[in-house]
């Protein structure tokens, strides 16, 4: 039996932690797992389909928000080996769970122009490609703009697929794989062009984060990819219990509580402003249940 095979493959274990965000909010995951291999994804897959339960994929959790205490959905971590395959000095294949900032270094050290804007972001590669990572949407740059093609399983058809950018991109912070899926990244081709450096730009953006961005309590970054700032504004430094926005940098939470009911509550509220202003909010970070 194919199924009683695929449920030997895979261990889905009771946890409770705080580490899985980086809100650092702490809840009891009902059912968690860690996956390595294909044909492990496809167990939980399987598990998941069977359980009527929603499957996220974590990487390092810097864009999630665990929005009960106990979370129902299938939470696995991305366990791949990290592996990074220079094809040439411009041409990496990189697998989903290696670091961005490990590869802004490899750009760095050889002279390639890169996505050294996310060298704030402390996100897998993996991670960075479901969410399309990039700058601000007037920038319209991302992560995408050196990549070639993107290979990833897909579950319900049991198969390994390789897709260009074009037909994987939806969107301002979009992709096919955004959020819940049954398709899991393996690894993505990328093109750096050489360039020439003047300065280190990935501690140029480490500098220029600390001076603009609020890192003074846990937070998951930008809230909203789409909102109005006149309206985040005008609730910087609102408070609900140990969590609140942020005074330095519109569009954050900050958060030093252990539940994540007063970060809801502040989304809600200004998701309640922008309604009655006739006006998006639309959430960045992912709310898992």
């Amino acid at each position: 039996n194919v199924y009683i095979h695929l449920i030997t493959m895979i261990k889905i274990a009771s946890l409770k932690s705080r580490n899985l965000s980086f809100y650092r909010t702490t809840h009891h995951f009902k059912n968690y797992g860690e996956v390595s291999t294909t044909d492990q994804f496809w167990g939980y897959y399987e598990w998941a389909k069977a359980n009527k339960t929603k499957i996220y994929i974590l990487g390092n959790g810097s864009n999630t928000l665990f929005a009960k205490k106990e979370v129902k959905s299938l939470v696995l971590k991305n366990n791949f080996p990290k592996e990074t395959k220079i094809l040439s000095k411009s041409q990496l294949q990189v697998s989903s769970s290696v670091l961005v900032m490990d590869i802004l270094r490899y750009c760095y050290e050889n002279s390639l122009g890169s996505f050294y804007y996310l060298a704030s972001v402390p996100a897998t590669i993996g991670g960075a490609l479901a969410m399309n990572a990039g700058g601000g949407k007037p920038e319209n740059i991302s992560i995408y703009d050196f990549v070639e093609n993107v290979t990833f399983f897909d579950a319900e058809e049991n198969t390994i697929k390789t897709l260009n950018k074009t037909e994987i991109v939806k969107g301002y912070r979009n992709t096919i794989f955004t959020g819940f899926t049954s398709k899991l990244i393996l690894s993505a081709k990328f093109n750096f062009p050489p360039q020439e450096i003047d300065g280190n730009p990935i501690l140029e953006r480490r500098q220029w984060s600390k001076k603009f961005q609020d890192h003074s309590s846990y937070n998951c970054g930008s809230v909203f990819k789409e909102c109005d700032f006149n309206i985040l504004n005008r609730l910087k430094s609102l408070q609900i219990n140990n969590s609140s926005f942020s005074s330095k940098t519109t569009n954050w939470i900050l958060n030093n509580s252990q539940s994540s009911w007063p970060i809801l509550l502040l989304i809600k509220i200004a998701q309640i402003l922008h309604f009655l202003k006739s006006k998006k909010a639309i959430l960045e970070v992912i709310k898992v249940e």
